[in-house]
């Protein structure tokens, strides 16, 4: 743990570079401008019930916070991990120490963790104080623990496509999510229930005031999960650890080439 330890200082200091910084605010204020936006509507929710008012605010801020911040703050820091070490030179000195790749892609995933759970929980503190909701602190709690969740999920998937696809990282992670997230997410098939939107948005009708005629609808089924909280958790933290443990493999195993040695 010590090794994990030094990796993840080392790792959070050489991070906090202006421009991480500035996007890190970016992240924050994005849900907090769009939230103050809808809220200054004069006439806004005056023909809503607490429920539906509470139900609107709790789907906006989840693909405001959970959706868009998290997955854009952890992507910069999880998918050119690799990457930045081969174009450093650094990948080789790693490699040769006991478990160096192992700590090195670990401490990455929990710095890139920590920019997206800190950059959403600074949204959702400013955004709720904006929201005319009528539970304003049960929908607060609901986002943070989606917030967790979702960074954890994702900087494990972007680390896998990062070791996977080291000179492409960015550009993969993107068709992944835009693809994979938002397009299969959502089509009612057995594909959508291996992805991490379809686990988060179905804790989020579970923790959330949701409108009972939504629930009978027949297509419910299909874009969300009937089990319980718990084994939804349960699926994202066993996709994580998958995602972690090939990353893990794949860095071990492939035979990375830095920037001098492909220009040979």
């Amino acid at each position: 743990m010590s090794a994990l330890r030094a990796v993840f200082i080392h790792e959070w200091k050489r991070s906090l570079t202006p421009g991480r910084i500035v996007w890190w605010f970016v992240m924050a204020a994005f849900p907090i401008v769009i939230t103050a936006l809808i809220a200054s509507i004069q006439r806004f929710g005056q023909e809503m019930g607490p429920e539906d008012i509470d139900a609107f605010w709790a789907v906006l801020l989840y693909v405001l916070i959970p959706c868009v911040c998290c997955a854009l703050s952890v992507l910069l820091t999880a998918a050119p991990a690799v990457a930045t070490e081969l174009e450093q030179r650094s990948w080789v000195y790693m490699a040769t120490r006991p478990n160096g790749i192992f700590w090195l892609l670990l401490g990455k995933y929990l710095v890139a963790v920590t920019w997206g759970v800190t950059a959403a929980w600074a949204g959702i503190a400013g955004s709720m104080l904006l929201t005319t909701a009528a539970s304003p602190v049960q929908i607060g709690v609901t986002l943070s623990a989606l917030s967790v969740l979702s960074a954890v999920s994702y900087s494990a998937v972007y680390l896998l496509i990062g070791a996977m696809f080291p000179r492409r990282a960015m550009v993969f992670a993107v068709m992944y999510t835009g693809l994979v997230e938002v397009v299969l997410g959502f089509i009612p098939a057995i594909v959508n229930r291996l992805t991490v939107q379809y686990r988060l948005r179905s804790l989020l009708m579970q923790w959330v005031p949701v409108n009972e005629k939504i629930r009978s609808e027949p297509a419910f089924a299909y874009v969300f999960a009937e089990g319980s909280s718990l084994v939804q958790c349960l699926w994202l933290l066993a996709l994580t650890a998958i995602f972690l443990a090939v990353a893990l493999v794949v860095a071990h195993r492939k035979e990375f080439t830095t920037a001098a040695e492909g220009d040979l």
